[in-house]
C-alpha cells in the first residue's frame, strides 16, 4: 500500500505538471504555428496541413515542456506545503528531506520513460511523415504548374521555395501533351539579389516521371545547353552541356522546409540505426574536420540529456520549494531559473565547442547531466543539514566554518 504522503506529493505533482504541462507546450505551439503562415497558403489544403504540422512539433515540444513542468511544479507544491506548515509538521515528525524526494524521483522517472520515448521514438516517425506529407504536396503543386500555367512563349516568374528564392521559366515552344519542349531558358535565383545565381539555356527539353523510394517524381531534362554562372566580378561563367537534370519535386518542396534542420535525413533515424550511422561517420576521414557529422552527434546527445533531466529536475524543485513561510517565493524561482539556465546553457555551449573542435562530442551529453547531478547533490546537502528557514548564504557561511574549524584549533 503506498503511505498517505507518498500519494499525497505524487498525486498534486502529477496533477499540477499536466496542467503546467499543457499551458507551455501551447504556448510553444503557437510561436512555432507563427512560421506556417506561408506554408498553409501554398498547400491551400489549411485543416489537414495543420493537423500534420502538430504532428510534426509535438514530439519536439513535449521533450521540452515536460522536464520544465516537472521542475516548476514540484517547486510549486512544496512551497504551497510550506505555505501551509505541511512540510513543517511532517518534519517534525521526522520525515527527512529524502523521504520527501522518494515520490517525486518515481514521477521524474515516468517522465523521464516518456520525454524519452517522444525525443527517441516519436520525433523520428514525426519527421519520416512530414518528409513524405511534403514530398505529395510539393508534387501536387508541380502537377498544378503544369496543367494550369506551363504555356509557350510565356513567362513564369513567381515561383518560389525556401529561403527566399525564385524560379523563372520560359519555353518557346511545347508539345500538346507538355512532355516536349524547345527553346528553354530557366533562371534560378537563391539570394537576395536581383541577379540570377544560375541561369541555363538549351535548344530542348524533355519532361518525365521518375519514382524514388516508391514517391514519383517530375523529372525536367534538359538537351544541348548552357550553364550560365556569375562571377564576383560581374561576369559570366559559362559551361556546355549535353544533358541536365532536374528534380522539380526536390526543387518545390523547399517551400515546404521547417526549421534549419528539416532536410537532415539522420534526424528520422530510430536509435538502433542513427547509432549505427553515428559509428560509421567517425570510421571516415573527413571526420575531424565535418561539423555536419558533429552536429549530427550533440544532437543525438541532446535528445538524451533533457529527457534525462527529469531524474533531477524533481529533487531540485522540491528542495527549493522547501522554505520558510515567512519568506517570499521569489528566491525559489530565482533558484529555479538559474537551474533552467544553467543546464540549457551548457548544453549550447559544449554543441558550440564540439562544432569547432574544442572538445569531443560527448561532453554536450556528460557535462549537463553532471551539472545536474552536483546541483541535486548541492541542494540536497543544504536542505538534509539545515532547517528551511536557512538561505543558501547562511548554508554556505555555516559549512565554511566547519571546514575551517579543525585547522583553527590544530594551529
Amino acid at each position: 500500500m503506498i503511505p498517505k504522503l507518498d500519494r499525497l506529493i505524487f498525486g498534486e505533482i502529477a496533477t499540477l505538471t499536466l496542467v503546467i504541462l499543457a499551458i507551455l507546450s501551447t504556448v510553444m505551439f503557437l510561436f512555432r504555428i507563427l512560421t506556417m503562415t506561408d506554408y498553409l497558403v501554398l498547400t491551400q489544403d489549411g485543416i489537414f496541413s495543420l493537423l500534420m504540422f502538430i504532428i510534426f512539433v509535438v514530439p519536439n515540444i513535449l521533450k521540452l515542456t515536460l522536464p520544465l513542468s516537472l521542475l516548476f511544479a514540484s517547486a510549486i507544491v512544496s512551497m504551497r506545503m510550506s505555505g501551509d506548515r505541511e512540510a513543517e509538521a511532517w518534519m517534525s515528525s521526522g520525515v527527512s528531506i529524502l523521504r520527501f524526494c522518494r515520490a517525486p524521483l518515481i514521477l521524474g522517472l515516468v517522465f523521464a520513460l516518456s520525454a524519452s520515448l517522444s525525443a527517441l521514438w516519436m520525433e523520428p516517425y514525426a519527421r519520416q511523415q512530414w518528409r513524405i506529407f511534403r514530398w505529395i504536396h510539393a508534387r501536387k503543386g508541380i502537377e498544378s504548374i503544369l496543367e494550369n500555367r506551363l504555356r509557350e512563349k510565356t513567362f513564369i516568374s513567381d515561383l518560389f521555395y525556401g529561403g527566399g528564392s525564385k524560379i523563372a521559366l520560359y519555353v518557346d515552344s511545347i508539345s500538346q501533351s507538355k512532355e516536349r519542349f524547345n527553346g528553354v531558358f530557366l533562371g534560378i535565383n537563391e539570394g537576395n539579389g536581383e541577379r540570377p545565381s544560375r541561369v541555363l539555356t538549351a535548344a530542348s527539353g524533355r519532361l518525365r516521371t521518375d519514382t524514388d523510394k516508391g514517391n514519383y517524381d517530375y523529372i525536367f531534362e534538359l538537351y544541348d545547353g548552357r550553364l550560365h554562372q556569375p562571377t564576383a566580378a560581374g561576369g559570366w561563367n559559362v559551361a556546355n552541356f549535353d544533358v541536365f537534370r532536374i528534380s522539380l519535386v526536390n526543387m518545390f518542396q523547399k517551400q515546404f522546409e521547417i526549421g534549419a534542420f528539416d532536410s537532415n535525413d539522420m534526424r528520422s533515424y530510430y536509435p538502433k540505426r542513427y547509432i549505427t550511422e553515428l559509428k560509421a561517420l567517425r570510421q571516415r576521414s573527413d571526420w575531424g574536420s565535418s561539423q555536419r557529422s558533429v552536429r549530427d552527434h550533440t544532437f543525438f546527445y541532446e535528445q538524451i540529456a533533457v529527457p534525462l533531466s527529469c531524474l533531477f529536475f524533481p529533487v531540485i524543485g522540491v528542495c527549493l520549494g522547501i522554505q520558510d513561510p515567512r519568506r517570499k517565493a521569489g528566491f525559489a524561482y530565482l533558484g529555479i531559473l538559474t537551474v533552467v539556465f544553467v543546464f540549457y546553457a551548457l548544453i549550447m555551449m559544449s554543441q558550440q565547442l564540439a562544432v569547432k573542435f574544442i572538445v569531443i562530442p560527448e561532453v554536450s551529453l556528460i557535462l549537463p547531466l553532471v551539472s545536474l547531478s552536483l546541483m541535486s547533490l548541492f541542494v540536497l546537502i543544504w536542505r538534509q543539514r539545515h532547517p528551511p528557514s536557512t538561505s543558501v548564504p547562511e548554508f554556505l557561511t555555516r559549512e565554511f566554518r566547519k571546514f575551517s574549524a579543525p585547522r583553527r584549533k590544530g594551529n
